[in-house]
């Protein structure tokens, strides 16, 4: 009896629940039509690389098995702009007209002096045997048959040592063979009796820079030949040097003439 009880409480409860869900379905139908419909998805965030968006990209891998060749040079040879060259080709002509102009002035001078051998006497034992020498303008005490020390041209070619030796022949004036150095001239020559001071007096004399003089070598000094001697002292030399064009020059004109020592005769 009990059973059966319970069995008609169950199938009651069926039946109620039943009427219940019919009842309710309409409701929440229409609950459903007044909200919104809506769907949510979500995404994992993906912020991988972007703080580097920006940096430069390199390859760190090596491959020791690949044979990529030597380094690239760029051997560019240089090359001279057209100014350049124009320049110096101009200055390549200065210069050989230089050279050409100093060997014609020294043909010149040559042709237009006096040879030593014709201004000579047959001996040639001292300063007397020069007999185109003015001897009366020399100082008291001097001595016109000293010592020459003349026994050909040793010096360097093209020195202003040489052409002071061979300029000196060409006005038939007397010249040592071993007075030294530009610089040591003056002294060398007084030592052998030359007259030698601080006044230039006749056309080739030898003018004497001491080291440093005039832009003249420090170790060595210098020595020129007076060619002219103007109404207000000053003169013109000529010389010869490796500072000049073609190692010979006759345009230098000086005033201070008495800062030089000159070899007279």
């Amino acid at each position: 009896m009990t059973s059966f009880t319970r069995s008609c409480v169950a199938a009651a409860a069926v039946i109620a629940l039943g009427a219940v869900g019919v009842v309710s379905l309409p409701s929440m139908a229409a609950a459903e039509e007044a909200s919104p419909v809506t769907s949510v998805r979500s995404f994992r965030g993906m912020n991988e690389g972007r703080s580097q968006l920006f940096a430069e990209s390199s390859s760190v891998a090596v491959d020791e098995g690949t044979d990529w060749g030597g380094v690239e040079t760029l051997d560019v040879p240089q090359t001279k702009s057209q100014a350049e060259k124009d320049a110096e080709a101009a200055q390549q002509r200065a210069e050989e007209e230089a050279r050409r102009q100093a060997a014609q002035q020294a043909a010149a001078a040559a042709s237009s002096t006096v040879s030593r051998s014709q201004v000579r006497t047959g001996t040639d034992s001292g300063l007397a045997s020069y007999t185109n020498i003015d001897y009366s303008i020399a100082p008291a005490g001097f001595n016109p048959n000293h010592e020459i020390g003349d026994v050909g041209n040793r010096y360097a070619a093209n020195n202003c040592t040489w052409w002071a030796y061979e300029r000196r022949h060409q006005l038939g004036l007397p010249v040592g063979s071993f007075f030294g150095n530009g610089a040591q001239w003056a002294a060398s020559a007084a030592a052998m009796g030359y007259w030698v001071d601080n006044t230039p007096r006749m056309i080739g004399d030898i003018m004497v820079f001491q080291g440093g003089q005039a832009g003249s070598s420090w170790g060595y000094g210098h020595v020129a030949i007076v060619e002219e001697i103007y109404p207000d002292g000053s003169v013109r030399v000529s010389e010869m040097g490796s500072g000049f064009p073609g190692y010979f020059s006759s345009t230098r004109v000086f005033s201070d003439t008495a800062n030089y020592q000159y070899i007279h005769f």
